[in-house]
Order: C-alpha cells, then structure tokens, then sequence
C-alpha cells in the first residue's frame, strides 16, 4: 500500500513538472513574441517619424530662404546647413547635403576622381588602377577613351564593385561624389577635403575662419582664395540636396537618405532623384 502510494506521489510529481515546463515554455514563447511586436512597432514608428520630417523639411525648403537664420521660428532654418553638417530639430539627426558641394564622378577620363582618392590618402597606383576600373566599367570593352560612355554609373553603390574599391574607401567617397549633373561647383558648401584640393593651406585657413565668423560671401572669397563666380562656380545651395534624416525610438533606429531636385518655380517643384532607406535594430 505504502509503495502504490509512493508511485503515485511520484506521477503526480512528474506530471506537475511537465505541466510548469510547458507553462514556461509558454511563457518564454509569449514574451519572445511580445519582444517581436515591440520591435516591429518601434521599427515602424521610427520609419514614419523619419518619413514625416522630411516631408516637413522639404515643405521648409520650398518655402524658405536656403540660408540660416539664427532668429527664425522655425527650427529647421534656425538650425539647418548645406554642408552636410549634422543638427537636431525635435530629438530628430538631419543633415543636408548640396550636391554642388560634392565632386562629380567623371564619364569622360578619371582624372578628377583619382585627385579625390588622392585627397583621401590613397596611394597614387591604387588610386589610377580605380579610376582606370571606373572607366572600364562606364566605358565597356572596346570603347575609345573620350567616347561617349556605355553604361554610365545609375547608382552611386556601383562603386563598390570597383575591384580595388573597400567598404571603407567607398564610405569616404559616399560623402565626397555624386552622380547628379551639378550646374558648377560650390565653395561654400563643398566637405573639407574637397576644398583643399583648390586652395592652399593658408587659403583654406582663411576661408574657414572666414565661415566661422558668418563673414563668408562672394567678395571675402574672392579676397581670400581668388575664387568667383563663373559658368563652373555657384554660391547657392542647390537645386539637387541630399537629406538625411535619422530617427531613434527605443530599440528601432530608421535612417532616410534622400535626394531630391528642389525648385520652389517650376511646375514640379520637387523631384526624387535617389532614395535609400534604413531600418535596422539597436542593440540592448
């Protein structure tokens, strides 16, 4: 009797474990899901705050001057750049980029592109075999240097493919080149190392110190580096801008880089000419 009642002590025992693994399983399941949701969410939530301000940013841009003015109620003229520059509005990380400032990837030889590798601190036979593969890849096979190329560069991406290209020297280049037909370049808005590549050091110097002070126009510029405006040289922003807009919550973080044609006169007032979108998961 004492045994019968001691096996079956045990099988109820038994049974209530299996029944409390099942319910943390249950458990642990549910929270997983829950977990899953909560990301989704925050991925979505993030997407659309980023979404959201750039369409009040590009109505801003439609609207306003593009220029700073520190007294302006508006927090994106109060605190906006066209160099590319970071700055908050609302717990929000914007950036604007004018395609002027940047380098332009050449179709037609690679001599600019090579000075721009350069300028990064590429060793000079690395940089000439890239831009030999630039043009190999613009060009085709059996295209005469100068011709017309075959297969111009759609997406900025493709250069990564370059055989001599890396993940590194490709972030570098992402910030300093773009495909866009810029009207002229533009000093006031172009990264550092582009700059330098037309100035010298003293020049450069004085040109910077020049933009700290908010005494940067067209005659301290001429003054300084000699540099003025002519059919390859502007001094305003745009019409092509690269947006960047990235927004955190919680453990979501969505980052949308956009450019666009901005022409407040024109019947199509704006045009996408690119657009990249990031979602992506933070960690902890």
């Amino acid at each position: 009797m004492r045994r019968q009642r001691g096996i079956a002590l045990v099988q109820v025992l038994l049974v209530a474990g299996i029944i409390s693994l099942l319910m943390l399983q249950m458990s642990l399941t549910a929270r997983e899901h829950l977990a899953r949701a909560r990301v989704l969410s925050d991925r979505a939530e993030s997407m659309l705050a980023a979404q959201s301000h750039e369409s009040a940013l590009i109505y801003t841009l439609l609207t306003q001057p593009l220029a700073q003015d520190l007294a302006s109620d508006n927090p994106y003229v109060a605190r906006w750049n066209f160099r590319g520059e970071p700055f908050e509005v609302g717990g929000v990380t914007i950036s604007i980029q004018d395609e002027s400032g940047l380098q332009r990837v050449p179709m037609y030889g690679p001599r600019a592109f090579v000075d721009v590798l350069v300028a990064l601190g590429v060793e000079p036979g690395r940089a000439r075999r890239l831009g030999e593969q630039l043009m190999q890849v613009q060009m085709g096979d059996g295209q005469p240097t100068g011709a017309t190329p075959a297969f111009p560069l759609q997406a900025q991406e493709q250069l990564r493919s370059l055989p001599d290209m890396d993940d590194e020297l490709y972030g570098s280049l992402r910030q300093l080149t773009t495909l866009y037909p810029t009207p002229g370049f533009n000093w006031l808005t172009a990264p550092r190392v582009l700059r330098g590549m037309g100035m010298s050091e003293s020049q450069l110097e004085g040109f910077e110190q020049l933009e700290r002070s908010g005494e940067l126009n067209p005659l301290s510029i001429w003054k300084v580096a000699g540099i003025e405006a002519d059919e390859f040289t502007v001094f305003t922003p745009g019409p092509a801008l690269r947006l960047t807009v990235g927004v955190d919550v919680n453990r979501a973080t969505a980052q949308r880089t956009t450019t666009m044609v901005v022409r407040p006169y024109v019947d199509e007032a704006v045009v996408v000419w690119q657009r990249e979108t990031e979602p992506r998961q933070n960690d902890g």
